[in-house]
């Protein structure tokens, strides 16, 4: 079998087998795929740590008739930040989470890769996680073409007016008065939520606060579930976190 080496992001492992383990990966050179590490579930393996989500590694693959297998790796990347800490732990577990529903088979994307690690090491280090995940969550809905009209009607194309707007995920976004009857998955949320949620988007990184934070993931969730149409539970667990003020957001 041929080797070849890939720079790789672990962003899902399943169990496979009594000993290895299946991974999914965001590689810089193939994009998203599927290997197999094989013996990776015994703790004395030199797979065995690297085979972790949010573990970034050097990895040496090879291309069987079916499935590819990890032969080598390097680790280059952990994020003891996020490990240490279970509030940012989850929040990066949500956003591994995402990448490995959204992002195509096969297809590298450079930026894809820059953005995920970016997130992870804004995850890490950011002085309120949620506004990074939030900022990334923006940024990912741009790269994959799935970005909202926040700040605009998604009907009418008028810009927000009211104090408090309905926006739907099935409309793309902000939806004026007299225009929401249309839209069964309509909420109402804080005009102040949907100008946040259009600006940090545009930012390069995320600002040192977002107003009104931990309104801005329901909102963002609607939209993930409308596009993704799959179970989402790590993002489904920060969602019930931040309703119980468990994580620390600027309400």
């Amino acid at each position: 079998m041929s080797e070849f080496t890939v720079s790789a992001l672990v962003l899902k492992r399943r169990d496979s087998g009594e000993t290895d383990r299946r991974l999914t990966l965001l590689t810089v050179e193939l994009g998203k795929i599927d290997v197999i590490a094989k013996g990776a579930k015994k703790s004395a393996s030199r797979l065995a740590g690297v085979s972790d989500p949010l573990s970034v590694a050097s990895m040496t693959l090879a291309k069987g008739k079916v499935n590819q297998f990890v032969t080598q790796a390097q680790p280059s990347r952990s994020f003891p930040g996020l490990r240490r800490d279970y509030d940012r732990l989850s929040l990066a577990f949500a956003w591994v989470e995402l990448l490995a529903v959204i992002l195509p088979w096969g297809e590298p994307d450079e930026n894809a890769f820059e953005l995920a690690i970016s997130a992870l090491k804004q995850l890490e280090d950011h002085p309120k996680p949620i506004v990074a995940l939030i900022w990334a969550e923006q940024k990912l809905l741009e790269l994959s073409g799935h970005q909202p009209s926040f700040e605009t009607c998604s009907v009418t194309g008028t810009s927000v007016k009211e104090a408090e707007a309905w926006v739907s995920a099935s409309a793309g976004g902000y939806v004026s008065r007299g225009h929401e009857n249309g839209f069964s998955d309509r909420i109402l949320v804080r005009a102040e939520v949907l100008y946040g949620l259009s600006r940090i988007g545009k930012l390069e990184r995320p600002p040192t606060n977002l107003k009104y934070s931990d309104e801005c993931i329901p909102v963002l969730m609607e939209f993930w579930k409308h596009i993704l149409d799959t179970p989402l539970p790590a993002n489904e667990a920060v969602k019930q976190q931040l309703r119980h003020a468990h994580l620390n957001v600027d309400s």
